[in-house]
């Protein structure tokens, strides 16, 4: 005989499989927590020594593995009126993405029934989840 299917029932057992993945999820992230810090010595010490040796990349001879280095940048502002202030004056607008601020554009929605003109705004509904203080 099987239990009747009713919300009450799937909202439970949705509850039960978070739990259970959550339990899974943990003993793997334990499980290959050594293998990881392993991996990270060994990332570590190949880096050292092509450092050493002024390498930019190395080849195994043996297998064929490669490692090489490469540039990876990053970008942040540290005075936003500096930087918004130079963009203006030299109309370098390419330095911004484009993109606008959702928060605002919600305020600006609700203060005129519109978005801005040229924004697009769309909203939908999710469903969030919250375990019940008897389970």
């Amino acid at each position: 005989m099987t239990e009747e299917l009713t919300i009450d029932a799937v909202m439970s057992l949705r509850f039960e499989l978070a739990e259970q993945i959550a339990i899974i999820q943990g003993r793997h992230k334990n499980e290959i927590a050594p293998l990881m810090e392993t991996l990270n010595l060994a990332e570590q010490y190949i880096k050292e020594q092509m450092l050493a040796g002024n390498m930019q990349s190395f080849k195994s001879a043996g297998t064929g593995h490669q490692a090489y280095f490469t540039t990876k940048d990053s970008v942040t502002v540290g005075d936003w009126n500096q930087a918004l202030a130079y963009i203006k004056e030299n109309q370098a607008y390419h330095l911004l993405n484009q993109a606008v601020n959702k928060t605002s554009v919600k305020e600006f929605i609700e203060a005129n029934k519109a978005p801005p003109p040229g924004v697009e705004y769309s909203s939908f509904r999710d469903l969030a989840w919250r375990r019940g203080k008897g389970s």
